[in-house]
């Protein structure tokens, strides 16, 4: 406690004791989530750059644990985006097809967007983050504040939901 209270006014060497007693700790808690010892060390790393920059802003030392397992799940968190994200854009059609493949695929395409425009803003969410950002049902949860059941149910009403109104888009063709 009194390490966190000389660290915010500046201490430098309470600051470093913080710094040497917690990076073990994140790297392990980095490691035991899904990175590779070299991601959980740069997540280390830029977890405790956050900590520095805004070890002053801290208002209680006695949320000091909260608040730096806080800023830890965010630099998880924007590990997770960054590193589900395609690296680039792969085209819709395979390379060397030809101009009738090419219009086919983008129809299709024109008809999910349609599909995925008849839904909630809620199922088009659930759709997202779970097809796209390929997030786990508990990590849906704890974005959107459900349990991992309410999600998985809400997920797949959302899929059947798409399902139809795509089986709705192809009847009227």
């Amino acid at each position: 406690m009194q390490a966190i209270e000389r660290a915010r006014a500046g201490d430098s060497e309470a600051l470093a004791d913080i710094l040497r007693s917690a990076h073990p700790r994140l790297v392990a808690y980095f490691a035991g989530s899904g990175p590779q010892r070299a991601d959980a060390e740069d997540l280390a790393a830029h977890t405790l750059e956050a900590v520095v920059t805004s070890i002053h802003k801290l208002k209680n030392p006695l949320a000091f644990e909260g608040w730096f397992w806080q800023i830890a799940r965010y630099s998880f968190r924007g590990w997770i985006r960054r590193t589900r994200r395609p690296a680039r854009f792969e085209p819709s059609y395979a390379p060397g097809a030809g101009p009738e493949d090419a219009i086919h695929l983008s129809d299709e395409h024109t008809q999910i967007r349609t599909a995925l425009e008849m839904l909630s803003p809620k199922d088009r969410s659930l759709l997202w983050l779970r097809d796209v950002e390929e997030l786990s049902y508990e990590e849906i949860g704890g974005r959107v504040g459900s349990t991992v059941g309410t999600v998985r149910v809400a997920y797949h009403r959302a899929r059947k939901r798409l399902e139809e109104a795509y089986g709705a888009l192809e009847q009227d063709d």
